[in-house]
């Protein structure tokens, strides 16, 4: 897949919508800011995070930030994160980078949960962007 595709689907709230794990609302309100709800797991705690997902930092086509920051009864998490999309013998290699806070109650579930908790989700949003990029263009998009 061309870098340039993929840089638009990144952008493309529906491939948000679909892809961040756990979206159960996602909500323009404004250019690449998005109001949400989502539904998580954090070790033992399950429940319901209302805040916001944010495109930031863009340079088409290589690197795009995203970042989220969200509240729940028991505390609120915060994530960075910035992907970059090189070529790579005629398809796209995309690398990521970020960090996760966790603030109030769910800081007291400790760095370890933090770490797995973190890595889960991101691979989840991987599997879900492979299989959202699969169906829009095809297999063997990656």
């Amino acid at each position: 897949m061309a870098r340039e595709t993929l840089f638009r689907a990144l952008e493309d709230p529906q491939v948000l919508g679909r892809t961040l794990p756990g979206v159960k609302e996602l909500v323009a309100e404004g250019q690449g800011r998005y109001r949400t709800v989502l539904e998580l797991a954090l070790g033992p705690f399950k429940g319901q995070f209302r805040g916001q997902v944010e495109v930031r930092e863009r340079c088409p086509p290589e690197t795009l930030a995203l970042r989220l920051s969200v509240e729940s009864p028991v505390g609120r998490a915060e994530g960075e994160g910035r992907l970059f999309l090189e070529e790579a013998e005629g398809a796209t290699r995309m690398r990521y980078e970020g960090e996760a806070r966790l603030m109030g109650g769910l800081a007291a579930l400790g760095g370890r949960l933090l770490l797995g908790a973190a890595q889960g989700l991101l691979d989840q949003f991987f599997r879900n962007l492979e299989a959202e990029l699969g169906r829009r263009y095809g297999a063997g998009t990656g």
